[in-house]
């Protein structure tokens, strides 16, 4: 083996450069199967197209959509989700960006052209479809109007649309804010789904409906009447108890519902049905989550096997087999850290999207051993990623766990890694601190080239789990409330100063970096220590008052819990908590990064925060990406943010190495 050279932290030559990465990466989501299962149908994000959401199926004709004007997105709650669904062989219906529907149909020479199925409107969107069993013209949607458009007057509902032969919308169910997951029985006599009301999240008090649904006398759907008995069967108001992913099943004729409720403080398995009521699914609790919070629709992590058995997700990229008969389970390894989304193709059989720590995201095909004991085999379908980069320079994230006040906080470590090149002697690594979103989300151990990106050149880097963060139970995500502003940012300091003592970065060469909420935690983390010599906040909250008055209805009341309260009945929170009103104690080298169409975090945050911090006297750079909303997607945009990133760091600490970035 070579001898490495020796070069600067943070100087390093790689092969992961953006263009390498970008150049034919995909996002992939909303996994979807035929009725005969025979075939796979899943989005993809694609940044080389704009962020168009294209729909792949994985039977003869590829691409769904041949053209590329139309964007297979929802805009429900503004972060979408299941956007598609196929009510026949050959049938896909989606939802386009702009708001309709659109249907499909597969015959001899291809693909259709979309041909809208829902009524004219330029308020309605809609997401998260199920199509009647023996009726699949009719759907069960969700629906969101935005006839006027501001958050406390945008209306959500569930309704029946008929797609043919035209197109009209029939009232399911309304009078909640908030509704998810609708779905019909196997037998079609009953409709499940969750509601929720605000000031909750939907991980916070979300619950569960059952309705018989009504019928005419020739035994059809009536629509006029399509609710005969509704009533609620788990869940409760002011974070008592959350439901999610509610799934049929079908033994002996009998039907029994399927969900998960976080009622031991894990998302955990129950049952329901009539008669019996709410039960547990397994004897014991697995004290591990088997599903995530519902920031977006569609989310598909427990299903039938088939009529005998249940297969769920476990901890670690494990799978569970659970008899419906013994309640016994079996557990699973697969070659994956974790599974986003798994599918049922057939009792051997289920399509999965996963991560893994050596390679990117993946969709694909697991064969599951004979009596559920021995190995797992993989098929993969779809990297997210086609970018091949030698092993040798991609960083394997550790779990760490680290002292905070009360307890612990975790995190995941990378460290600088090169096939070719080391630190120094006697230097130690500049490091990359990462704050997730949401705040309500959590950072895995899985590849993600945006990490590699750092560490191939010869950074360290950390993703923060701080209090708040999911999959560690619902009191670890509850440290979180009345104290976002304070938890995160004292955990994320916590990290920092755990991984000095621990000798393995540079005191000195610290950077702050998160996008969102966790571009909150950066700037309110510069206003509060020291500890960092540079930042990046990307489309990050800087005015929680501005942010209050501004944001979409999903999280228009999110902040309450956070903070503890409204603005009006904590006033003193939102401003003693709002970066914008301590950019004075702000001294690190600030970039900002901003989409000029971002709904969530307005682009005037970024724009006064930019010019109070260079009031100051402080460097501080603001770029705006024009024709991007919340979130990057197109690939330049992309580009210029991940060498835009590195070239400050670079230009603050004085790292030579790389070319110089014109943002």
């Amino acid at each position: 083996m070579a001898q490495k050279k020796s070069l600067p932290f943070g100087s390093w030559p790689t092969p992961i450069t953006s263009s390498l990465v970008l150049s034919s990466a995909v996002s992939l989501q909303d996994v979807v199967l035929s009725p005969s299962k025979n075939e796979l149908y899943w989005v993809e994000g694609r940044p080389g197209e704009g962020g168009r959401n294209a729909i792949v199926s994985n039977g003869e004709q590829s691409e769904v959509i041949k053209s590329t004007k139309f964007n297979a997105r929802t805009r429900v709650h503004e972060y979408g989700g299941a956007s598609t669904t196929v009510v026949g062989e050959g049938r896909v219906v989606f939802a386009s960006v702009e708001g309709p529907l659109y249907e499909v149909t597969k015959g001899e020479r291809g693909w259709s052209e979309p041909k809208q199925v829902s009524p004219d409107s330029k308020v309605l969107r809609y997401a998260d479809f199920s199509a009647h069993p023996t009726t699949p013209n009719l759907l069960l949607t969700v629906v969101e109007d935005h006839t006027t458009d501001v958050p406390s007057a945008v209306v959500n509902t569930l309704s029946l649309l008929s797609l043919s032969p035209t197109p009209t919308l029939h009232p399911f169910a309304s009078g909640a804010d908030f509704y998810s997951a609708p779905r019909f029985s196997p037998s079609g006599n009953k409709v499940a789904w969750l509601q929720w009301d605000h000031p909750s999240m939907p991980w916070e008090s979300a619950e569960l409906w059952v309705a018989d649904v009504g019928v005419t006398g020739e035994g059809e759907v009536d629509v006029k009447n399509p609710v005969k008995v509704a009533r609620k069967v788990a869940g409760e108001k002011g974070g008592k108890e959350s439901c999610s992913q509610p799934r049929w099943s079908e033994q002996e004729g009998e039907e029994e519902l399927v969900f998960l409720s976080d009622r031991t403080g894990f998302y955990e398995l129950y049952t329901w049905s009539d008669g019996k009521g709410v039960e547990a699914f397994l004897p014991e609790p697995t004290g591990a989550d088997a599903g995530s919070p519902d920031w977006t629709f569609g989310a598909s992590t427990h299903a039938p096997l088939f009529s005998s058995h249940w297969i769920s997700r476990a901890k670690s990229g494990s799978l569970r087999i659970t008899s419906l008969s013994t309640r016994t389970c079996t557990t699973l390894k697969t070659p994956y850290v974790s599974i986003s989304t798994l599918r049922v193709i057939s009792p051997t059989k289920v399509a999965v999207i996963a991560s893994s720590k050596k390679k990117p995201d993946l969709l694909a095909i697991l064969t599951l051993p004979e009596g559920y004991e021995g190995e797992v085999m993989e098929e993969v379908v779809k990297v997210s990623s086609a970018a091949k980069v030698d092993e040798d320079y991609i960083s394997v994230g550790k779990e760490i766990k680290y002292p905070v006040e009360g307890g612990e906080a975790y995190g995941i470590w990378y460290e600088p890694t090169s096939k070719k090149f080391v630190g120094e002697k006697d230097e130690l690594p500049p490091l990359v601190v990462h704050c997730h979103g949401g705040p309500t989300s959590a950072a895995s151990a899985g590849l993600a080239w945006a990490t590699q990106y750092f560490t191939s050149r010869g950074f360290a880097y950390v993703d923060v789990n701080y209090g708040g963060s999911t999959g560690y139970g619902k009191a670890y995500r509850e440290r979180l409330n009345s104290s976002w502003g304070v938890t995160d940012v004292s955990d994320t300091i916590a990290a920092v100063e755990y991984l000095v003592k621990e000798g393995k970065v540079d005191p000195k060469r610290v950077a702050i970096t998160g996008g969102s909420a966790g571009g909150f935690t950066v700037l309110a983390a510069l206003t509060k220590s020291k500890v960092f010599t540079a930042g990046t906040s990307l489309y990050g909250i800087s005015d929680l008052n501005l942010l209050a008055g501004d944001t979409h209805k999903f999280e228009s009341q999110y902040l309450f819990g956070l903070l503890g309260g409204t603005p009006t009945e904590v006033p003193e929170v939102y401003h003693d908590r709002s970066p914008i009103n301590h950019s004075s104690s702000i001294t690190a080298p600030l970039l900002i990064l901003q989409g000029t169409l971002d709904e969530v975090v307005p682009p005037a945050q970024a724009t006064k925060m930019a010019e109070e911090v260079r009031g100051k006297g402080v460097k501080c750079e603001l770029v705006m990406f024009e024709g991007e909303g919340h979130g990057f997607r197109k690939a330049e945009s992309k580009k210029r943010a991940f060498e835009g990133e590195v070239g400050w760091y670079r230009d603050t600490w004085g790292i030579g190495g790389g070319e110089k970035v014109e943002m």
